[in-house]
């Protein structure tokens, strides 16, 4: 237990808790956290005036100055922005959309080699340069899936998905496609009794213990959701399980949600989740080339010596399949809180319901193509600005990632556009289309392990979009110190369903579960809820290894066809985004975020913010630890987290003043010299977050803030947290002394500033 704390943490970090209102040209005005943004001065408006998307003739101008623009750069900026936004078009991302979903496209397959080379083409129409770049990685397909219920009767399960009508993507005969499977599993060939573990998480294993239910031997039966597979797969093999089968509940993406595909966009009873089982969480990429980029000449591990290679098998289940098991499970009736959606009674399991898992699974070394564009900037040219997207699949993925691929394609198009009509970025934009993210977000952990020094040296913000679209409803988790320029950038794009800005939708709008269940939410009450990253998409390698701040957006919705054949065009025209708005919508945004990063003056990023989040995170963390602890290294960080809040608010209100700066930087030394240092004290915040030794058992993730979960789920001040998770107080220690001289770093980085 800890001591009892004197006063509250708005009480002792209210003065941390503050944000710029972003707009308007009258100087900077401070809000408590809560309050920022319900207050705009006049001359800022949202609605019929405002930039859009829906309707070229109502763009219009708007008087408010982004962060990091002073009022002669952004005259210019303005211009384009407007150009840009009235470019972007729904049409297209429905073609875009049509075309990428036409085939399968898996990574290392033909159709998505024909994918990257379609990319490639349409970069190199659109002016970007494009390259196609190979990694040769270890990846994994099925030969033959055999699951079946021997026990007390024999049935079939593991069935394709079944056909619906009226969708001819349903009916592929492709024996790749029909299967499930988990990627990475091992094959096997064992036939054991069945225990219902709920989850599969940790606490549950738990309950199984007390209820005297061991699963050693056994295949463990659980249900997707809280938590990723390859967290469930890890802790299985932790408790002695012999294999595992994971199934998709009605009740978390099925017919307990609303209406199922071909009627609504929930899981049909036949669908299931393909899916890597990998323990990324330790280390992502290559898992032949751990921490090291797979180029021809590089070193690879044996398989055997992998360590996020799981030991035992695992294969997914439909709704249909769990019901089968489910119907014959004897023991104990497990509890109402373990129950699901089928039409049975949940029981826990006995020796007596017994289930034949074989597999037969190829890990090879393959090549993968990532494809990546530049536009080269006029005056940094070295600076980049990265937009990330990844374009295999497990099937046809028409939102995950293929709404983000469309989207990324219009954002190209509408680029190239403007590259004919003169447009010159001040720093290098970079479109990166990503190659087998969905085994273990290989395409973009090769390239960033490959550049890392360059991209240490070098990028400015990581802007990913896995999948763009699902819904309407704006969901963004990004590092705290990118929220201003987002929110900003959402005041100037239109919601095309109810024609407020997408700002004013977002602010209203309630927390929404993502389908992927990853998000969590950062820990400071802001005008829009926001979540914080840990991991599974590819911002991975660029925060959390080479400290670049990152971001992830998509609009969410109802949607319960992940990673299932189900995931096609038909559906998203459907139900996704009918008429493809929320596609040209996201492109708008990604797009007038990239712009402004890569032309602003000084990089629009408030660390004033990331310092309060920080106190919030361990002022949490505090209210478990040891009294003494507390006393001697919680209460240190803190008072360190209110000297990086004050330099670093220093360093905003200096962006902030260029919003009146009457001075420019072309011709005079001077003014060009100070923004330059402004620049790279800003642009080194999240690089002083990292430790280069890594975190205790993990050493690739670098980042003392942010980290994920075996869950996926983000995981605040991870090395402290975890050492006093395990009572180890030595190593707590030496994790908090390594966290204070992060935050010092931070706070040196700052001391430049004019």
């Amino acid at each position: 237990m800890g001591r009892r704390r004197s006063c509250s943490l708005m009480d002792r970090l209210l003065p941390l808790l503050v944000l710029p209102v972003c707009c308007g040209i009258a100087g900077r005005r401070h809000f408590p956290l809560e309050r920022f943004g319900e207050t705009l001065p006049a001359g800022r408006h949202h609605g019929r005036d405002e930039i859009g998307v829906t309707s070229a003739s109502s763009h219009g101008g708007y008087a408010g100055i982004p962060l990091g623009f002073s009022r002669q750069t952004f005259a210019a900026e303005r211009r384009w922005e407007q150009r840009y936004l009235k470019l972007a078009q729904p049409g297209n991302c429905r073609r875009y959309s049509r075309r990428i979903t036409a085939e399968p496209h898996l990574a290392g397959t033909p159709g998505d080699r024909r994918l990257a080379q379609f990319i490639y083409d349409e970069f190199q129409r659109d002016g970007l340069n494009p390259e196609l770049v190979e990694y040769k990685v270890l990846l994994s397909y099925p030969k033959q899936v055999v699951v079946e219920l021997v026990a007390p009767v024999r049935i079939k399960l593991a069935i394709p998905e079944p056909e619906v009508r009226g969708d001819k993507a349903t009916r592929t005969r492709d024996p790749l496609m029909q299967m499930p499977w988990n990627a990475y599993s091992p094959s096997a060939d064992l036939t054991r009794p069945v225990v219902y573990a709920n989850y599969g998480n940790p606490e549950d294993y738990d309950e199984l213990e007390k209820l005297g239910v061991s699963v050693k031997g056994k295949i463990v039966l659980v249900r997707y959701f809280h938590g990723y597979r390859g967290g469930k797969s890890m802790e299985a093999q932790r408790r002695g399980a012999d294999g595992i089968l994971i199934y998709s509940d009605p009740a978390e993406d099925g017919a307990a949600r609303g209406k199922t595909y071909p009627q609504g966009p929930w899981g049909p009873l036949g669908h299931f989740q393909r899916g890597a089982v990998v323990y990324d969480f330790l280390v992502p990429g290559d898992p032949l080339t751990p921490g090291w980029a797979s180029t021809d000449s590089a070193r690879r591990i044996a398989k055997t010596d992998s360590q996020i290679l799981p030991r035992i098998p695992m294969a997914p289940l439909s709704a249909a399949d769990a019901h089968a098991i489910f119907s014959h499970l004897g023991g104990p009736l497990a509890s109402k809180e373990w129950q699901g959606r089928l039409d049975t009674d949940y029981h826990i399991g006995d020796d007596a319901t017994r289930v034949r898992l074989s597999l037969a699974i190829e890990d090879r070394v393959t090549p993968i193509w990532n494809v990546i564009g530049k536009i080269t900037g006029a005056k940094e040219p070295a600076k980049l600005v990265i937009l990330g997207n990844h374009h295999d699949a497990w099937v046809y993925g028409a939102v995950d990632p293929s709404s983000g691929t469309a989207s990324m394609l219009e954002t190209a198009r509408c680029l190239g556009a403007m590259i004919r009509h003169g447009f010159h970025p001040r720093r290098t934009m970079v479109l990166a289309s990503w190659d087998a993210e969905e085994y273990t977000l290989t395409g973009s952990t090769e390239w960033g392990e490959e550049h890392e020094e360059e991209l240490k040296k070098h990028a400015v913000v990581c802007l990913n979009v896995d999948a763009s679209t699902s819904g309407q409803n704006l969901s963004v988790s990004t590092v705290p110190a990118m929220l201003p320029a987002v929110i900003e950038a959402a005041q100037a794009v239109r919601d095309p369903l109810t024609g407020q800005s997408l700002y004013e939708r977002w602010k209203v709008e309630q927390p929404r579960e993502n389908i992927r269940s990853y998000a969590v939410r950062g820990a400071s009450r802001g005008p829009v809820p926001f979540g914080i990253l840990g991991g599974g998409s590819d911002f991975m390698v660029f925060l959390q290894h080479v400290g670049v701040p990152s971001l992830d957006m998509i609009f969410d919705g109802p949607y319960g066809v992940y990673h299932s054949i189900y995931d096609d065009f038909r559906w998203m025209a459907s139900y996704g985004d009918p008429g493809f708005r929320y596609h040209a919508a996201m492109s708008c945004l990604w797009g007038l975020l990239a712009l402004r990063f890569a032309d602003a003056d000084v990089v629009p990023l408030d660390y004033s913010i990331y310092a309060g989040e920080l106190a919030a995170y361990l002022e949490g963390l505090g209210k478990s630890a040891p009294a003494d602890f507390v006393r001697q290294e919680i209460d240190p960080l803190l008072e360190k987290c209110r000297q990086w809040h004050n330099a670093a608010e220093r360093a905003t209100d200096r962006i902030e003043s260029l919003r009146t700066e009457n001075r420019t930087a072309e011709g005079d030394g001077s003014v060009a010299d100070q923004r330059g240092i402004l620049n790279a004290a800003v642009i080194s915040e999240e690089r002083a977050l990292l430790d280069p030794r890594g975190l205790p058992g993990r050493p690739w993730f670098r980042h003392l803030v942010y980290a994920p979960l075996p869950s996926y789920e983000a995981e605040t001040v991870p090395g402290l947290r975890e050492a006093l998770a395990a009572a180890d107080l030595d190593r707590a220690r030496t994790q908090a002394r390594a966290l204070g001289d992060a935050i010092d770093r931070a706070v040196q980085a700052l001391s430049v500033v004019p």
